[in-house]
């Protein structure tokens, strides 16, 4: 999940040991995934940038730390996707995966995630063709996202419920979905028959209706119950 750092309410978790060396901004971590201006000091947080996007799928790359992510399964070898109850019932998760602990530090560090932004940002968008004062900074190339993406079909809209859900790095696919009146064709990680170790969720809406995924969750704690019995 790519960083805001807008919120002035926002927390400032502590930076994970592992990320001691990635660049920072405003005392968060800034995710490998951010679109930055030179140098990868100034973010545009809330914005994804499209070449990081492709090459953390298609190498396996974690989107905070870019580093790989394992291949095998159990603990020390899964894989962290953040999703909504609509990424669920098409089968497929625009988000690349995470390592657990870099979830866990999204999860504290992210507005978006942590329940104090009530909406996407209205602003990541246009601030892809706001260039900055460097001339030597590749923002004065860029352009902006495609209509259809989900970053600019969502951008100021209510946000939506999401859910950590933990898979086994053995069972971490890159798909590719034909789009269709309700969301764009792309690339994301395929939740279809995918066995989930654990789905838990991050935050909620204003009226904390139930959603599929509620009811996921649960089944997946009867069953472990079920299970230790």
């Amino acid at each position: 999940m790519n960083f805001d750092a807008s919120s002035a309410n926002s927390s400032r978790p502590p930076v994970l040991a592992d990320l001691h060396d990635a660049p920072t901004a405003q005392g968060l971590t800034i995710p490998y995934l951010t679109l930055c201006h030179r140098g990868r000091r100034s973010p545009v947080w809330g914005a994804i940038d499209p070449e990081r996007y492709a090459v953390v799928l298609g190498l396996r790359l974690c989107q905070v730390c870019g580093e790989e992510l394992g291949k095998g399964e159990g603990p020390g070898n899964q894989v962290v996707v953040f999703i909504r109850p609509q990424d669920w019932l098409r089968g497929i998760a625009p988000e690349p995966g995470l390592h657990p602990s870099c979830a866990a530090y999204s999860t504290r560090g992210c507005p978006m995630l942590g329940g104090r932004m009530p909406t996407y940002r209205s602003n990541a968008v246009a601030a892809r063709i706001t260039p900055c004062d460097d001339p030597d900074c590749e923002c004065h190339q860029w352009t902006m996202p495609d209509p259809e993406s989900a970053e600019a079909q969502r951008a100021g809209k209510p946000a939506d419920p999401w859910y950590s859900a933990l898979i086994d790095a053995r069972d971490y696919e890159i798909v590719h979905v034909d789009g269709n009146e309700s969301s764009p064709s792309g690339y994301g990680v395929r939740l279809h028959k995918v066995p989930i170790v654990r789905l838990r969720k991050v935050r909620g809406t204003p009226d904390n209706e139930p959603t599929v995924l509620d009811m996921v969750a649960a089944a997946l704690d009867l069953n472990r119950l079920t299970d230790t019995l």
